[in-house]
């Protein structure tokens, strides 16, 4: 789902994209086909909806060139997102594996996550926002190293 339009992808191409997509989305995928669902919002997409059952994981892509942190997306939409979510991972740096796996393994037990990708100058904002959106869920921030970025 991206913004407020549902895509249904057929199974065949899910099990496909777990064996040829992008390497750190295959465990998403993986959960897919075993009936989690997939949520991916872009910069700017708009009010969107979250599935009204069952376990999903949304990647919130607030990764380009000009990372606009949570100013970029529909405010309420964000905020019934992160109540929503079990737990919340900011990623501020490179693609980390194990994060994308995390979620995925998440949703396979029934719990919800969401995965924000942005730049370290958003990195604040988008734990300020968390942390008041979602204060119980567990947080998992990627950053970079000291000195690097």
């Amino acid at each position: 789902m991206i913004g407020a339009t549902t895509t249904l992808i057929p199974r065949a191409r899910i099990e496909n994209l777990q064996r040829t997509g992008q390497p750190h989305l295959r465990p998403i995928y993986a959960a897919m086909n075993a009936g989690a669902g997939f949520l991916m919002v872009r910069q700017r997409s708009g009010r969107f909806d979250l599935p009204k059952r069952g376990a999903v994981v949304t990647i919130v892509g607030d990764d380009t060139d000009h990372a606009l942190g949570p100013a970029g997306f529909h405010s309420k939409s964000m905020r019934r997102l992160l109540a929503s979510a079990r737990s919340v991972i900011v990623i501020a740096s490179d693609i980390e594996p194990e994060a994308y796996a995390s979620a995925a393994a998440g949703a396979l037990l029934g719990f919800s996550s969401v995965i924000i990708e942005t730049r370290p100058e958003q990195e604040g904002a988008w734990l300020d926002l968390v942390k008041r959106e979602a204060p119980s869920a567990v947080l998992a921030l990627w950053t970079v190293a000291e000195g690097t970025a």
